[in-house]
């Protein structure tokens, strides 16, 4: 009977406050506090999601930040996360690039996941007892504050050596030239999904249709781990289709010019079929990419994107120019590829903010950042959230960072 008198009480008072204040700025607040994972409440909040579709592919200047989760506590609760959104959002910027997928893992449900043998969900955070889905909250965090979510399913093509999907598909890892199906990335032993093989090809297509269909975003993105080193495709699978394709004997040296071609042309077709199969999915979402800058990402990585650019595959590129002086920047800025693109995609510049060991001076993206703008570029993604924000160079403070931030984007950015 307590319970019954406690649920009557809390509609009444829901009621009320409908019937007396909706349109009081502190009873929508309440009502977003009370429903967090729920959408804005206001009545212009139709209106804004339509500026954000439009402004993510407009002549608006674009001011996102990558949201890793690592050396970051951002995932650890939705509180966490929702400070990070009213933070940005108070910055001026108008973009978040979330962490959807990395080491094997997804940072939402997936029954594709679980069809392959992994987790639903990232078994970090808590999130399978907790039963929370970031990806949902990510969106609606979006639709609050104004920003436009853009998931990023980081590690690519690679997963942890020992994680589940390597684990139970042997058959699917790339092998390098000496016959090792692994290698250390950052104290991991990391294994390439061998995206020749018309069963990795289908796991990654299943996930991408599932996430569309699910989550009504307007981008996706991968960055430049959606690639292959150089010394990598030598398992028999690859090495066998090669030789049938091309009619060549032998064991080609990673940098040989016709195995770097072939290997890229492969990867470029693998493109087209996630890229297809999205737009299928859900017409108008868009495909975005975050390569290393051409040539050395074809050269190193056999990731040939500004073919992706011709072919019409991608509709956004943020090409991460990490560099830690303006000559080798301004160089990079200057590439003919990325003269070239300019006017066939949203074309951006991603800007090292810093990492956890090496924090980027703020001055320097400050330089960087205004750099970007002189060039004409579309807008800049730093990388990351927690560098941006919270770690700090040599005489600097939290606040004299965020100081230049504010002065870097006073007003926001104009949607025409």
């Amino acid at each position: 009977m307590r319970h019954k008198n406690k649920t009557l009480t809390s509609l009444v008072f829901i009621a009320t406050l409908l019937a007396f204040g909706f349109s009081n700025t502190g009873c929508q607040q309440w009502l977003r506090v009370g429903f967090k994972a729920g959408a804005p409440v206001d009545a212009d909040a139709g209106a804004r999601r339509k500026e954000r579709k439009r402004r993510l592919y407009s002549s608006t200047e674009m001011r996102g930040v990558w949201v890793s989760n690592v050396d970051s506590t951002v995932m650890d609760s939705y509180g966490n996360m929702e400070s990070l959104a009213s933070r940005i959002s108070n910055l001026n910027m108008n973009a978040l690039y979330p962490v959807a997928w990395n080491k094997g893992e997804t940072f939402y449900p997936s029954d594709v996941m679980v069809k392959y043998g992994a987790p639903k969900i990232s078994t970090r955070y808590g999130l399978p007892s907790l039963k929370r889905d970031p990806m949902k909250d990510w969106i609606a965090l979006g639709n609050q504050y104004d920003l436009d979510v853009v998931p990023w399913f980081e590690w690519g093509v690679k997963v942890p050596s020992n994680s589940p999907i390597a684990q139970r598909n042997p058959e699917w890892l790339s092998k390098d030239v000496s016959g090792k199906s692994s290698f250390d990335q950052d104290g991991t032993s990391t294994s390439y999904l061998n995206f020749v093989h018309p069963e990795v090809q289908t796991f990654y297509e299943e996930l991408m249709v599932e996430f569309v269909k699910r989550y009504e975003v307007l981008a996706v993105q991968f960055d430049d781990h959606m690639s292959l080193k150089n010394t990598f495709g030598y398992d028999d699978f690859t090495l066998n289709m090669y030789r049938t394709e091309t009619g060549r004997t032998g064991k080609p040296t990673p940098e040989a010019p016709e195995w770097l071609a072939w290997r890229a042309a492969k990867l470029t077709q693998f493109i087209a079929r996630i890229s297809k199969a999205i737009k299928a999915t859900r017409p108008g979402v868009k495909f975005s990419i975050s390569p290393n800058p051409y040539p050395w990402s074809y050269q190193n990585y056999v990731q040939d994107w500004p073919e992706w650019v011709n072919q019409g595959l991608v509709d956004e590129v943020v090409v991460q120019v990490y560099r830690d002086n303006m000559s080798r920047f301004q160089g990079e800025l200057s590439s003919p590829a990325l003269d070239k693109a300019k006017g066939k995609v949203n074309l951006m510049i991603g800007v090292l903010s810093g990492l956890k060991p090496e924090p980027m001076p703020i001055e320097m993206v400050r330089a960087q950042t205004a750099m970007v703008r002189e060039f004409g570029y579309q807008g800049v993604v730093y990388f990351f959230q927690e560098s941006l924000l919270q770690f700090t160079a040599s005489g600097e403070t939290i606040d004299s960072r965020l100081n230049v931030i504010k002065q870097l984007f006073p007003a926001p950015a104009k949607t025409p």
